[in-house]
């Protein structure tokens, strides 16, 4: 089934976040948050992960994936978080087309091809994929929070502060930015469960700046 036809309320040229399931060529299953761009008529999208992420990896060397797209914040944060990825892959199950797992509960799927890999700098590629097919999960219904999405945009943030830990202007970019999202959600969410799970992601960012900041210097 066409994307369109799924998901007929998509703009092309957006870039929209979702989480990309993939399998590496052991048969490891992982998955991460990941934005992504639709073409115009969205025969085709592109995803943009870093060279040193999983995702690149097991894109590259499998040539399959799945787009999970869902709204619920949880995912997002556990995706980010290394201690607790491994919550995250027990809700991994098998998609319908394509080896890469899908995850459960999301509220649309969206199995895929790799078409091409093109270098985009000297971090980051674009993958350009090919949907073989789209269809619906489970419907998640509930009003605007912009703590959802304040917390949403806190993961993206978190899960660039590896990649520039000695890039100190594009690091302090990432850090203000997770600042703002959580003014947002401890105003918006105070006691909910999307703070609890932004204490998890700020404790991890900590720990993060912690060891940089304690390692001894290279020779």
């Amino acid at each position: 089934m066409k994307i369109s036809d799924v998901l007929n309320n998509l703009k092309p040229y957006v870039i929209y976040e979702t989480l990309i399931s993939s399998i590496s060529i052991n048969g490891e299953p992982d998955i991460a948050p990941m934005g992504l761009k639709f073409s115009e008529k969205f025969e085709e999208f592109i995803l943009y992960p870093f060279k040193s992420a999983k995702t690149y990896r097991n894109l590259v060397e499998v040539g399959e994936g799945v787009v999970n797209i869902t709204r619920d914040p949880r995912p997002f944060i556990l995706g980010c978080l290394p201690e607790l990825k491994h919550e995250l892959l027990k809700d991994l199950e098998r998609s319908k087309l394509v080896k890469a797992p899908r995850l459960r509960g999301s509220e649309a799927y969206i199995e895929f091809k790799v078409k091409e890999v093109r270098e985009k700098s000297i971090n980051r590629v674009e993958v350009i994929c090919e949907p073989v097919t789209a269809y619906l999960g489970d419907l998640r219904v509930e009003p605007y929070s912009r703590a959802v999405y304040a917390l949403i945009e806190a993961s993206v943030n978190a899960s660039r502060v590896k990649v520039f830990l000695n890039k100190s202007r594009e690091l302090l970019k990432v850090l203000n930015g997770i600042s703002y999202a959580e003014s947002i959600i401890r105003r918006t969410g105070e006691g909910s469960e999307y703070e609890k799970l932004l204490n998890l992601l700020i404790k991890s960012v900590e720990e993060i700046l912690r060891r940089t900041s304690s390692s001894p210097p290279s020779p």
